[in-house]
């Protein structure tokens, strides 16, 4: 089940209850699931896993034409501040600049999301990435958090060293950058994986 009731969680859904509010009030009869929200990044392990938090949200929005261009939509998305856990005062912003496309992922992960939260009004909707689509996008940066992102999602069970390697190979045929870094990248994560699993 994913970790929806932390500060962190609550901050994410806020957000975008936010975003839901101004939708209210500048568009008239709006359907549900105007806008989709498909969570990635540091929020996406947080609500995984319950560890691990940002400053940023990743999100890819999927919108309705009415609603299209998504930039001026972007724009409405404001920061909002929490307490975390330990009452420590936080700021989340939305990243506009984050595209899946920069990352290795497969093509159905859309499918393979879940839905987390819907807005009052159910014009927005937030899906959280599967936690293999979400350790095979490390696969493109891979720096030292990427990498620890992929153990964490791997120790909590989210996935099998079989499906890993099945998603990521999926994933490379379709990455518009195929080079030998991502391939050195996918085997090295698989031999990460299986010494973990030793």
């Amino acid at each position: 089940m994913p970790h929806t009731e932390t500060p962190f969680s609550q901050a994410i859904f806020q957000m975008f209850e936010n975003l839901d509010v101004y939708l209210g009030k500048n568009h008239d009869n709006l359907p549900q699931e105007a806008v989709k929200v498909y969570l990635f990044g540091g929020c996406a392990i947080h609500l995984h896993i319950g560890n691990r938090a940002s400053n940023d949200i990743d999100a890819e929005l999927q919108v309705i034409p009415e609603l299209k261009p998504s930039n001026n939509l972007e724009s409405a998305i404001k920061a909002v501040s929490f307490e975390d856990e330990e009452g420590d005062y936080c700021m989340l912003d939305f990243d506009g600049n984050f595209n899946p496309t920069i990352a290795p992922i497969h093509p159905d992960y859309k499918e393979r999301a879940s839905c987390i939260h819907i807005t009052q009004s159910k014009s927005v909707s937030l899906y959280l990435v599967s936690a293999v689509d979400i350790a095979v996008s490390k696969l493109g940066r891979f720096e030292s958090v990427d990498r620890k992102d992929i153990i964490d999602l791997f120790q909590k069970n989210m996935f099998t060293i079989e499906e890993f390697i099945e998603t990521a190979e999926e994933a490379e045929k379709y990455y518009g950058i195929a080079t030998d870094k991502l391939k050195f990248n996918v085997k090295m994560s698989i031999n990460i994986l299986r010494e973990e699993a030793l």
